[in-house]
């Protein structure tokens, strides 16, 4: 498969640009990929960017993969947090489904990695969403593409007892229309 063979390219256009200045740049305070209060995690900051969400991310020592490069599952992580901000531009939060990559070079720790994510599709409730990756001189080490499914709070109902109780007083408030406490 070539290199642009595995995304569609096609950019659906975000339905209310306004209000993009208002949108959260974390999904909530701890989670992994993009919460502030989480010390262990990605640190993704998103941007909203027209009809596209762009991150950034130098990968620390801690993701080493192989000798020298980042593992496969850091960029993932990275580009399915970044993503799930394409779902709050289109103010529909929703939930990975399915994420595919498609890594096109090693990615050597101390690399500057952007990343551009745009919605490519949708279908009734599913959506799908694409992005690239490439380094400071313009190269593209990697694509992605997602399957995410629209959610309201009770989706996160059944996961409610193994809740920090102290997350748990903060995510009560939620309800389908909120993005973060």
């Amino acid at each position: 498969m070539g290199d642009f063979e595995f995304l569609t390219g096609r950019v659906i256009p975000v339905p209310n640009r306004e209000a993009l200045s208002g949108l959260p740049t974390q999904h909530v305070p701890w989670c992994f990929g993009c919460g502030a209060e989480n010390e262990h995690g990605l640190g993704v900051a998103p941007c909203y960017d027209g009809d596209k969400v762009i991150g950034e991310l130098d990968f620390a020592q801690r993701f080493q993969g192989g000798p020298g490069v980042v593992h496969g599952g850091a960029v993932a992580a990275f580009f399915d947090d970044l993503m799930g901000f394409v779902m709050i531009a289109h103010q529909r939060p929703a939930v990975t489904a399915r994420l595919e990559m498609n890594y096109l070079r090693p990615i050597a720790l101390g690399l500057r990695l952007r990343a551009e994510a745009w919605l490519a599709a949708r279908e009734g409730r599913k959506m799908w969403a694409e992005a690239v990756g490439f380094g400071d001189e313009g190269t593209r080490y990697v694509e992605a593409r997602a399957l995410f499914i629209p959610i309201g709070a009770d989706h996160f109902a059944e996961a409610s007892p193994h809740v920090d109780p102290v997350h748990l007083k903060r995510v009560v408030r939620f309800d389908s229309h909120e993005y973060h406490p």
